[in-house]
């Protein structure tokens, strides 16, 4: 077995993670008491801002306290050339998940737009186009995908949807088909 070194965390990685935790949580807990009431009985360990207060003042003091610590280190040893390069192209990697979210928030779009199994398959393609997958095994995989969660959410678990705009398009019979099955 071999004993590999664990990389350590790049410092300004660490230090943008830990800000944004602790503005994240500091903010959590100032609106805390705008966001939940007081009951009128009970003493003050039944109110139901109790255990949130105490769990986020918790996390913001441990963000507090951990952003105080990695501060103190950046000034007792600054960033290397080599470690801020590779920081930023860490922070600049965190934008990659914001591109697939835009894309399940278009996805979430087109389904009232043109319906489960349309929307599905459109989205599905746009993944496999996006990561590369072209080949057509890999086309065949995400055509069986479609395939079974239309099986799995319309047809086994009944997920009801609204009907989109364009199947008012369709006669009378196909428009109740699509609306039950698609």
């Amino acid at each position: 077995m071999s004993a590999e070194t664990e990389k350590a965390a790049n410092r300004l990685e660490s230090l943008v993670l830990t800000l944004l935790f602790t503005v994240i949580s500091s903010c959590l807990f100032a609106i805390l008491t705008d966001v939940t009431r007081s009951n009128a009985r009970g003493g003050w360990w039944t109110q139901p801002w109790l255990m949130p207060a105490l769990a986020l003042g918790v996390l913001a003091l441990s963000n507090v306290l951990t952003l105080a610590r990695t501060l103190a280190d950046l000034r007792a040893n600054p960033l290397s050339l080599e470690e801020r390069t590779e920081g930023l192209a860490a922070l600049w990697s965190w934008l990659k998940p914001l591109e697939f979210l835009i894309y399940f928030g278009g996805y979430v779009w087109i389904i009232q737009h043109t319906g489960y199994a349309v929307g599905t398959a459109l989205y599905v393609a746009l993944l496999l186009w996006r990561s590369g997958l072209t080949q057509l095994r890999w086309i065949l995989a995400g055509i069986g995908l479609v395939v079974f969660m239309i099986l799995v959410f319309r047809v086994g678990l009944g997920v009801w949807m609204p009907a989109p705009e364009i199947y008012d398009l369709f006669p009378k019979a196909i428009r109740s088909a699509l609306m039950r099955w698609f």
